[in-house]
């Protein structure tokens, strides 16, 4: 992890005095002080740069891995559906005879990953760009898709269901510089982002969709009373604290959440 300019230049100034005996000129605006912090911020840049670089070889190298769960993800997002599935004896490497965007239906994954076992929870567009699961048709065919490449003695189970229902009561203090109105949208677009940025694992956490809030312009502060998941298995809606799995991987806001948008200046009264 990157150090800060601080930190880089105190070591610099600490290994200066220690190592010369010259007399320093102990001024914090001294000239050597001034060339120390330029080295600095250069070194702390480059050591930025390496962060993202180990970041960005990270996530490549667990979606180019066999067997993780990244890996099955991005292999769920290159299924195409109705095209026949080859095998390249050379390479022993599976690949379709051609690259078909059109016929990769899958837009959804969630990977829940057990001892040896995987539930893979998918999902398509549909004309209007609406999350729906797979038809039967189309399920059948990604778990055959699956059944070819997943490793051996792993077991794996297709879920493609509705949207789990999510339903808050939340309650948003914002800056009086910003209109009621452009605060209540900015909150509404921010929880829409969250919701289509839910990662591999299918699961929705309080505090993620709290920040995401709390990203929303014009906004103070924020309280939320309440959060409740309902999946398609489930007779109602039930409460959680912390996390909640989603059943079918992805979701969608029920129509009696409630957003209460405030000044900030009615808090306490």
């Amino acid at each position: 992890m990157a150090r800060t300019i601080n930190e880089i230049q105190t070591g610099i100034n600490t290994a200066l005095e220690a190592g010369t005996e010259v007399k320093l000129s102990t001024s914090k605006v001294a000239e050597w002080r001034l060339w120390t912090w330029i080295v600095a911020t250069a070194i702390q840049a480059f050591e930025v740069i390496l962060d993202l670089f180990k970041k960005e070889v990270q996530e490549k190298t667990d979606k180019i891995t066999p067997g993780t769960v990244r890996w099955y993800g991005e292999q769920c997002l290159r299924f195409q559906n109705g095209h026949k599935l080859l095998f390249d004896k050379n390479t022993a490497a599976l690949y379709y005879a051609e690259d078909d965007p059109d016929s990769r239906i899958v837009k959804v994954v969630a990977i829940k990953e057990s001892s040896k076992h995987l539930t893979i929870k998918v999902a398509k567009l549909d004309d209007a760009g609406k999350v729906v699961p797979l038809d039967p048709d189309e399920k059948y065919n990604l778990i055959a898709y699956i059944h070819e490449i997943r490793a051996a003695g792993t077991v794996t189970d297709v879920v493609s269901v509705t949207e789990d229902q999510i339903r808050y009561d939340l309650q948003v203090w914002h800056d009086t510089v910003y209109p009621y109105s452009e605060v209540g949208a900015n909150v509404k677009e921010a929880i829409g982002a969250f919701k289509t940025n839910i990662g591999f694992d299918g699961v929705i956490y309080v505090q993620q969709f709290i920040d995401a809030v709390m990203g929303a312009e014009g906004v103070v502060t924020c309280k939320l009373n309440s959060i409740a998941r309902k999946g398609v298995s489930d007779d109602d809606f039930r409460p959680f604290d912390v996390y909640s799995d989603l059943e079918s991987g992805y979701f969608d806001y029920s129509g009696d959440s409630q957003l209460v948008v405030e000044s900030v200046k009615n808090m306490g009264v």
